[in-house]
């Protein structure tokens, strides 16, 4: 009988794609080991090697299997949330000790102001302040100083057009500074590609708040202590983890992609999750969800002093509610 060695590869790959994140979810593998799946990399260029040493040989199909099992053991990592796609694009030098390349302040003047951060290769840190000043402070190599313009109601900031990085080179990621007063009503417009985003609103009115995370790892989005009108957030490739704020009728919708979301709420928010998703994987029954249909709701949803409704959609996502260890 011959054997396909083609679809045995498949097999591996498809194996320990599911068992990475099930592992994950199980406790028995730890999310930090997880995180360093990148770093096997290496092992696809042996694989490679050991395939063409050995081609003419009965074991010819060790290098393939080696090749199919790294693939999926990254994938599986991606799937699972603990690979930090932050760092594999961006390179992984210290910018502890890079100058400051940008260092802007002013104050908002006026009604509704419009905010626009657009970061790429960057750590993103977003925090609020008293009154109506803003301030923005990006720390880097020369190459990565962003654009800035401002004016009475408006601030946009935007890393230049730059390719990202292999992993193995002496890649940075710029340090992002943002600090916005709480005297400001905001529509909020944040973009990510390729870092990591620790975004704390505590304080803040938002009426729209807009975010969008390629290759994004270990992000966190504070919204429990602000006040938001609308969400909509897509993360593709990457980890988020999201503190519902608690307010009146706040709406949204949370797209992932080859993404892993942890979903935060105060205790006594009732939850309405319509879950749309392709191949997706989920703790919500466990976490007292109950089902009709694609829609998940906290039991007594009608006397809940908040109610948030989130439409949830996208593709090989895992979405996780309220884990013990929070979202912050």
């Amino acid at each position: 009988m011959s054997v396909d060695r083609r679809l045995v590869n498949l097999g591996v790959f498809l194996l320990i794609l599911g068992a990475i994140p099930l592992a994950d979810s199980q406790g028995w593998i730890a999310r930090e080991t997880i995180s360093h799946a990148w770093e096997l990399w290496p092992l696809i260029l042996i694989g490679i090697g050991i395939g063409l040493i050995l081609r003419r040989t009965p074991f010819h199909f060790v290098g393939g299997l080696l090749v199919a099992a790294t693939f999926g053991t990254m994938f599986g990592a991606l799937l699972a949330g603990g690979l930090s796609l932050g760092a594999v694009g961006c390179g992984n030098a210290d910018a502890a000790t890079d100058p400051l390349i940008l260092d802007e302040h002013g104050t908002f003047v006026g009604g509704t102001t419009s905010v626009v951060l657009r970061a790429t290769c960057a750590s993103l840190s977003v925090v609020p302040v008293s009154g109506a000043a803003w301030g923005v402070t990006v720390a880097g190599k020369a190459d990565a100083r962003p654009y800035l313009d401002r004016a009475a109601e408006r601030l946009e900031v935007q890393s230049p057009d730059a390719a990202v990085v292999l992993p193995f080179a002496d890649g940075r990621r710029s340090q992002w500074n943002v600090t916005l007063g709480t005297d400001v009503a905001y529509v909020l417009d944040v973009n990510l590609n390729a870092g990591e985003a620790n975004i704390d609103l505590a304080g803040l009115r938002v009426e729209t708040l807009t975010a969008q995370g390629n290759a994004v790892g270990n992000s966190r989005l504070l919204l429990h202590d602000a006040t938001v009108g609308r969400l909509d957030v897509q993360v593709n490739a990457g980890d988020l983890k999201i503190a519902l704020p608690a307010t009146a009728g706040f709406m949204g919708r949370i797209q992932a992609n080859a993404a892993s979301v942890t979903l935060c709420a105060d205790p006594g928010t009732g939850l309405r999750l319509r879950n749309t998703s392709a191949v997706t994987g989920d703790n919500f029954a466990a976490a007292g969800l109950v089902r009709s249909g694609t829609t998940w709701e906290s039991p007594g949803i009608g006397s809940a002093a908040h109610v948030i409704d989130l439409t949830l959609d996208g593709a090989a996502a895992n979405f996780t509610l309220n884990p013990s260890e929070g979202c912050r």
